[in-house]
């Protein structure tokens, strides 16, 4: 993009500035030299003719280093309805178009009319195009904030829920605790005693879900704990692992009970690994939709999820969660942790998920990553700071 003389020069400015040409142009090319945004002029062969502004400079350009290059090739395509072309072909004919632009990782909104010389002949175009970069990045932290929000206000509604609901369950489950105690105490060797047996392993376990639910629903204000991978993934299985089987979906899960503890708020990162179960879940349901519980023992279109862990290295302890289901397109990929972006496209969803766990992640001071081959699999990494160990 070069200099405002030639085309732009020509453009009447109201009202008049007092001076010869040369003042005004010194002072124009003074005013658009200093604000964040390009303005540019193109022949009719879309040949940049000239280019100020303080924009360039995030683009990796300095004045007049432009001029003379076609659209075409500075933007590498020649594809008429790439938005940049497309825009300044209809400038050409007489339209005036705005549209937004990725230009050299940066976030442009733009604007193209046409160029008309003094008897109002369409010469060429004329373009301004504003850096937004860097307020898109602050509303969409403002709008991942703002989702963080909502999401912790749901989790407490819910705990007060939970709560409200253990209390009133605890109370008859220890009662039949008790009575199939007694039952198995008092009835000696047989099938009442195994009965009994198998009524007490059944409340126990009701008494287990809800203490996890409990536990995941918790309001904030803990301290961090030092709590192991083991136990953060049993916690979080009894809640959906049912779901899973009933939906024919196999867990495999390869985590040591002795495996490394890390430092966290056990119930955010029980929070995190439920939302990339979900998606997972999601993922094989997207690929094996008529499949179902009993339907996947055998064959190539078994719906399966692998957790594993990996021992500590450089200070940090990894959960993979692998899943052979629809996988993610290599051009979604570097874009599924920003707010609202989602795969999912047969159940419509929200597209938080990713980009809030992303966050809870970075506060713990551990990663978060995904790798991904569309229609074979999907992995994502948890990496999280390892406790320290006892002096």
């Amino acid at each position: 993009m070069g200099d405002l003389g030639g085309p732009l020069g020509e453009v009447p400015l109201q009202p008049a500035i007092s001076g010869s040409h040369a003042e005004r142009d010194a002072r124009l090319r003074l005013l658009t030299a200093q604000i964040p945004a390009v303005v540019w002029t193109t022949d009719r062969d879309l040949r940049f003719t000239s280019g100020v502004g303080a924009g360039l400079r995030a683009l990796g350009l300095v004045q007049d280093q432009l001029i003379g290059i076609s659209l075409w090739d500075y933007f590498q395509t020649r594809d008429p309805e790439e938005s940049q072309i497309a825009a300044h072909l209809s400038a050409l004919r007489g339209e005036s178009v705005g549209f937004k632009a990725l230009w050299a990782t940066r976030t442009f909104e733009a604007y193209v009319e046409p160029l008309r010389d003094e008897l109002g002949a369409i010469i060429g175009t004329l373009g301004i195009a504003l850096d937004v970069t860097d307020r898109e990045r602050a509303e969409r932290e403002r709008t991942l904030l703002q989702a963080k929000l909502r999401h912790q206000q749901r989790l407490e509604a819910i705990g007060t829920l939970a709560s409200g609901v253990a209390h009133e369950i605890n109370n008859p489950v220890q009662s039949i605790m008790n009575y199939a105690q007694l039952i198995r105490r008092r009835s000696g060797p047989g099938e009442i005693e195994t009965y009994a047996t198998e009524i007490l392993h059944e409340t126990q376990r009701v008494a287990s879900i809800v203490r996890n639910l409990r536990s995941f629903a918790r309001q904030e204000g803990e301290p961090y704990a030092e709590v192991p991978l083991s136990e953060i993934v049993a916690s979080t299985l009894a809640l959906i692992s049912v779901m899973m089987r009933k939906e024919g979906i196999e867990l495999r899960v390869d985590v040591p009970a002795d495996s490394d503890a890390v430092r966290c708020h056990p119930q955010q990162i029980q929070q995190v690994l439920m939302n990339v179960l979900t998606n997972a879940r999601d993922a094989l349901n997207e690929r094996y939709p008529a499949s179902h519980e009993g339907s996947l023992a055998s064959g190539t279109e078994r719906k399966i999820i692998t957790i594993r862990s990996r021992p500590a290295q450089g200070g940090f302890s990894r959960l993979t969660v692998e899943d052979n289901g629809i996988g993610i397109r290599a051009s979604m990929l570097e874009k599924i942790f920003d707010p609202f972006c989602t795969t999912k496209s047969q159940r419509p969803g929200a597209g938080l998920g990713l980009s809030i766990s992303l966050a809870i992640v970075r506060e713990h001071g551990g990663s978060l990553v995904v790798e991904s081959e569309h229609g074979s699999f999907t992995r994502v990494h948890l990496d999280l700071p390892v406790a320290a160990a006892p002096s």
